[in-house]
């Protein structure tokens, strides 16, 4: 699936942006690349041009802005969605009107996670500012879809989150990084049916002692995976974690130095093999014949990365994509 803003100036004023309302849902075929389908929602709330998209969830997705406090649950399948109340967060900053420095300030509040437990749950965690240390290192934000309200989990990591990884869920936990601590970098995890955090145990030593703009985290074919783009050589290893949560295995290797440069810039202008390029790509999902489709955070598109040709291939582009996802789709028009 991706997800994408659309129209930005239309029925804008001097060709100004306007609050965004339409957001793009397509869905692509794996092994193919064709697109399956196009869906455009409109929603009744703008968001400012600052979106950000959960994964999926049975399907769902939320979908929400820090600018405003437009918040979703959405189906793109179904055209369903439903408008929640805003986090508590989302009321305090549009009180306290921050600058553009307060915002980069509050980067790790951007992400929300999707999961299901008895219930469905949306869970937001997030550091507290610095200048306020009485609150203590985050907070942690649970949506009630009964009670259609938001909640503080009492008990919160006394790490911080790593501001631009985006949590990833597999194993009823969520997971996080945390800022490096002492020099090592920690995975936070949240038990989604006991809402309690715990420590990983162990990480592979390589991504503990990274510069956390070097690694990644995802979740692939149900498991959480680990990357690293590795500075000389630029080849990008990927761990998952066993079920146990005490070792990991590599279950693959990309290496896009060694595919041909003709082919490595699709239109956006983003160079998936520059040698400079130290943050990893973001696997989206393994095909059946064990290519990958790969994303990145200064991309624009999402393409297919072949292992055993070196090659790579475009899937799909769009100038204003926000998040791609792995997805299946379902009917679900109520929660």
């Amino acid at each position: 699936m991706v997800i994408s803003e659309e129209y930005p100036l239309k029925g804008s004023k001097d060709n100004l942006p306007r609050p965004d309302t339409d957001i793009g849902f397509s869905t692509i075929c794996l092994e193919s690349d064709s697109v399956l389908s196009s869906t455009l929602i409109t929603f009744p709330q703008g968001f400012h041009h600052w979106i950000y998209a959960s994964e999926s969830c049975d399907g769902l997705f939320c979908i929400h802005s820090l600018q405003t406090q437009a918040i979703y649950v959405v189906n793109p399948a179904t055209q369903w969605f439903r408008q929640l109340p805003p986090a508590r967060f989302q009321i305090l900053m549009h009180k306290l009107n921050p600058t553009p420095e307060t915002w980069i300030a509050f980067k790790s509040v951007c992400y929300i996670s999707f999961v299901k437990a008895s219930d469905y749950k949306l869970v937001w965690l997030y550091n507290t500012h610095a200048s306020k240390p009485n609150e203590g290192v985050n907070k942690c934000e649970v949506f009630d879809f009964g009670a259609n309200a938001w909640r503080y989990l009492a008990c919160t990591p006394s790490y911080r989150i790593y501001n631009y990884q985006a949590p990833s869920s597999a194993n009823g936990s969520i997971y996080w990084f945390t800022e490096p601590y002492k020099g090592e970098i920690k995975v936070v995890a949240l038990d989604i049916h006991t809402e309690t955090f715990r420590v990983l145990p162990k990480i592979n030593p390589t991504i503990a002692s990274s510069d956390p703009d070097h690694i990644d985290m995802c979740t692939l074919n149900n498991g959480l995976c680990m990357s690293k783009r590795e500075g000389d050589t630029m080849i990008q290893n990927i761990w998952r974690l066993k079920s146990s949560e005490d070792s990991w295995e590599k279950i693959y290797t990309i290496d896009l130095l060694s595919c041909s440069s003709s082919l490595s810039e699709f239109g956006d202008g983003f160079n998936w093999t520059q040698k400079d390029l130290v943050e990893p790509s973001t696997p989206v999902a393994i095909c059946k014949n064990k290519k990958m489709l790969l994303s990145h955070r200064y991309a624009r598109n999402m393409i297919k990365y072949d292992p055993q040709t070196k090659s790579l291939s475009l899937v799909f582009q769009r100038p204003l994509c926000r998040r791609y996802v792995s997805y299946f789709q379902s009917l679900i028009s109520h929660i």
